[in-house]
């Protein structure tokens, strides 16, 4: 049998990413996925990478990770990306650099951070006027049908969810390692929550044609965290740390 762990959307948070290796380690699992979105955020981006370099993984990019390069070329100007340019050290830019956008790996997975085209996009979430809404599995079919791997890792929308499609293939998000909740903005207004605001990993083991899937919720010092992106001037993320929810006054 062969164990993987999959992670995703650190942005930045090192005590979260410390609790969730840990947690990985205790169980003996040796093959680490990262989906990318590593150190965007209120938080502590160059603590994460060097975590990260003491750690080895396969890591993408994500969307984050993409801006941060565009922001220190010249070409994107976006809230709070200068914090984040000036605390991360050009190793770690130079690391970002480097990351592939999506990966083949083992023959069994396909790893993109939010669709296979697109690294700002959800594979499993449809926004509309009305709210966010898995998409059923006849969509899913057509959006994936060009993948022949078995399992789809993506991340993006920080919530955990495994979806078993009618073709025996399945879409895993393990949810976010350090955000746990979010306000989009897009065409629509609306809110990702994950419910709940531990940091978030999932488990694959895989046995022949067996597969099983765990999705796992870490404990940490979240308190702390918020307290982090408080002093760092962003109340929104420290209410998102706080709680896995969108705080009342923030609801679209």
């Amino acid at each position: 049998m062969k164990t993987y762990a999959i992670i995703s959307d650190i942005h930045g948070n090192s005590l979260a990413l410390e609790a969730v290796l840990t947690d990985i380690k205790s169980r003996g699992i040796g093959k680490i996925i990262n989906l990318g979105d590593h150190f965007f955020g209120a938080l502590e981006p160059e603590l994460v990478a060097g975590i990260l370099r003491e750690n080895e993984m396969l890591c993408i990019s994500g969307n984050t990770d993409r801006e941060i390069l565009e922001s220190v070329d010249g070409k994107l100007d976006k809230e709070g990306m200068d914090r984040v340019k000036a605390d991360l050290s050009q190793q770690s830019i130079s690391w970002l650099r480097r990351l592939p956008k999506t990966y083949s790996y083992d023959g069994l997975f396909f790893i993109c951070h939010g669709t296979p085209e697109s690294d700002d996009e959800y594979l499993l979430e449809k926004v509309t006027a009305n709210g966010v809404f898995v998409y059923n599995d006849e969509e899913l079919l057509e959006r994936t049908g060009h993948i022949k791997e078995r399992i789809i890792l993506c991340g993006h929308s920080h919530v955990n969810r495994v979806v078993y499609l009618s073709n025996d293939k399945i879409i895993l998000n393990p949810g976010s390692v350090g955000l746990p909740a979010y306000l989009g903005n897009g065409e629509h207004r609306f809110a990702m929550e994950s419910m709940a605001p531990h940091a978030k990993y999932a488990i694959v083991n895989v046995d022949n044609d067996d597969i099983s899937i765990e999705q796992v919720l870490c404990a940490y010092d979240w308190h702390k965290a918020s307290e982090t992106a408080r002093k760092n001037g962003n109340e929104k993320w420290a209410q998102f740390l706080l709680h896995g929810r969108m705080p009342k006054e923030l609801r679209p």
